[in-house]
């Protein structure tokens, strides 16, 4: 097996790829984050560490957001945690469908009865905003 070795000159250019590639859905993560801090910084907190300031009272401790990729995958599965969002998925932590978490209109998803694939432009902002929050679990050596 040939192993290929990376210098900085090839990370460098990389990084630039990606980072032109990611400016594509800028626009999708600076939704995302307004939609985030109006509808779900309370409780996981301003940075997704699940320290909001209505935490201490939960019952059940939110999570820290900017560590799904370890258990979901890295790019995040759109639906799989659009399911989380928008109600599809039961999560007790966040309550019944009928409590305010999931009163407002950007959760629905085609009128309540859509396949599970149907995730509307406002949570796949927010999935998209998520995603740009991710730790990084690997790091690249320099030689």
């Amino acid at each position: 097996m040939q192993v290929m070795k990376l210098n900085r000159a090839h990370v460098l250019l990389l990084v630039g790829i990606m980072l032109v590639a990611s400016t594509a859905g800028a626009d999708d993560v600076t939704r995302g984050r307004a939609l985030y801090l109006r509808n779900c910084a309370s409780c996981h907190g301003v940075n997704g560490d699940g320290r909001g300031p209505v935490a201490p009272a939960l019952k059940t401790p939110p999570a820290d957001l900017r560590l799904l990729s370890r258990r979901y995958g890295d790019p995040l599965p759109v639906d799989e945690i659009a399911r989380f969002i928008d109600g599809r998925a039961d999560i007790a932590a966040h309550g019944p469908r009928d409590m305010p978490v999931w009163g407002d209109q950007v959760w629905q998803y085609s009128h309540g009865k859509g396949p599970s694939s149907q995730v509307t432009s406002a949570v796949a902002d927010l999935v998209a905003y998520l995603e740009s929050i991710q730790e990084l679990t690997h790091h690249v050596s320099f030689p």
